[in-house]
């Protein structure tokens, strides 16, 4: 684990010095990430701390159709980002998702609204999976919870401030290797751990009659939501986007995408149907909170050693994900709100400064949220990214693919969309992971009828035509 977080910082330090600087290095690394680096990198920016950790307990608590759902979503996502939104992404060459939204649309209230939004998501975002960096440290190296939660949490802020997207993308492809290799292990252990594996998913069946039910411990709303989430937001993550600028070509940013999708596939794979129905034959299984079983069943199976390198690739999904999210924070206030809103005059090392400022930030009050944790880590975090599909979805591909999508009607999706979303989050009590149902068709339905009002001006058409590839002048942002 020690000489997990060295090696983490480390590459922090080595990027620094290359990045300086510059803010193309700082936020994209300078859009010069091969496809091997870029699908490992996706891969680690997606699978979070609940996609190997907390899906154990979620699956048997909650049901395999709810981890089966989410698992689909984010595989048709990967399809649906590579085949609608890379290459136009590409086009615009930018770094963030609110550059997309300013490229296209030039809206003030979105100028300011998106960045905003992005911050809060995140934020939530974080919450859960420092909260998974918590219970590693306890359940392996035996300190408090808080002080897991602390150390890690300064680690992974310490490498992003140091050396931004490039010291990112260096540690990602070691803990996506390290996350794929270590999953398999487990799971090829787990499985040869009992002595048959058709028993074991009868007695996690008649133990957990929820795993394998329909509608047993969530309503079918959820699944379908749990799905829509996933499948959405792959688009619109902020961290996930930057990983599209920030790739070699377009080419190699859909190849990526795709690679990453199998990666992923394999992970969840081997958690839904080895270490969940393996960790039903744990005793007491039924009193340990969702979020433990996953290093009570490391603790039942793995020798000392393995149980090292698995907590550290606990920890890598947790860090990756994070230090991504920092980056999409990062990106949103110093190169979105403060160098296009407040000091559009500000030079590169202005602007790196700022978002090296507003890392610490955020990653200080993520930390302190997350200080007291949520119940179910993969339920608040399905949340947070269905609030920024509910908000982003529909600007982003009708802004995209609908020559009609107007400024006035995107900035009103926008927030028709996230507010809707909030609304049912706080004020209703709706089926876990429903609330993106409402979300987004609100945000399609207000951005049609919004742009409706109006037609397209030549500005906004010319920048579709740009963003499309159906430019005459729309050569050389395709490289």
């Amino acid at each position: 684990m020690l000489g997990y977080f060295v090696v983490t910082v480390l590459l922090g330090w080595l990027a620094k010095r290359r990045v300086r600087q510059s803010t193309d290095q700082f936020f994209i690394a300078g859009r010069a990430v091969g496809t091997f680096t870029n699908s490992w990198a996706f891969l680690a920016t997606l699978a979070s701390g609940g996609t190997i950790m907390a899906a154990v307990g979620m699956t048997l608590f909650l049901g395999l159709p709810y981890t089966v759902s989410l698992a689909a979503g984010a595989t048709f996502g990967f399809a649906v980002a590579a085949l609608l939104v890379a290459r136009p992404l590409r086009r615009v060459g930018k770094y963030t998702v609110p550059d997309f939204f300013n490229e296209r649309f030039n809206n003030p209230l979105i100028k300011v609204t998106a960045p905003i939004i992005i911050v809060i998501a995140s934020a939530a975002y974080m919450v859960a999976q420092l909260t998974g960096s918590g219970i590693v440290a306890s359940a392996i190296l035996g300190w408090d919870y808080k002080l897991g939660v602390l150390v890690t949490g300064v680690i992974f802020v310490l490498y992003t401030s140091l050396g931004g997207f490039l010291s990112v993308t260096w540690n990602d492809v070691l803990q996506g290797v390290l996350m794929v290799v270590m999953v398999v292990t487990f799971a090829v252990v787990a499985y040869f751990s009992v002595p048959s594996f058709g028993d074991v998913y009868v007695q996690a069946t008649n133990e957990f009659p929820s795993y394998g039910a329909v509608g047993g411990a969530l309503s079918s709303w959820s699944y379908i939501g749990g799905f829509v989430t996933s499948a959405t937001s792959i688009c619109v993550l902020p961290h996930v986007i930057m990983r599209v600028y920030s790739a070699r070509s377009t080419r190699s940013a859909r190849l990526s995408l795709n690679y990453a999708m199998i990666l992923y596939g394999v992970i969840v794979l081997s958690v839904a149907f080895v270490l969940a129905p393996v960790a039903a034959t744990l005793p007491n299984i039924a009193e340990l909170k969702p979020d433990a079983v996953f290093f009570a069943l490391s603790a039942s199976v793995l020798s000392p050693a393995l149980q090292g390198l698995m907590a550290a690739a606990v920890l890598a999904a947790v860090m990756s994900t994070t230090a991504g999210l920092l980056m999409a924070c990062n990106s949103a206030i110093g190169n979105d709100l403060y160098a296009r809103v407040i000091n559009p005059r500000a030079s590169s090392k202005q602007v790196v400064r700022v978002a090296t400022m507003s890392t610490w930030a955020i990653g200080i009050i993520a930390i302190v949220l997350a200080l007291n944790p949520p119940e179910f880590l993969v339920v608040l975090y399905v949340a947070a990214v269905g609030f920024l599909a509910s908000a982003f979805f529909a600007p982003m591909i009708l802004g995209i693919w609908w020559r009609r999508c107007t400024s006035t009607g995107a900035a009103a999706g926008m927030v028709a969309g996230a507010g809707s979303f909030l609304a049912c989050y706080l004020s209703l009590d709706l089926p876990d992971s429903s609330e993106v149902l409402i979300g987004i068709p609100v945000s399609i339905a207000v951005t049609v009828l919004a742009s409706l009002t109006r037609r397209p001006s030549a500005q906004e058409q010319a920048v579709v035509a740009k963003v499309r590839g159906t430019a005459t002048n729309a050569t050389g942002g395709d490289h």
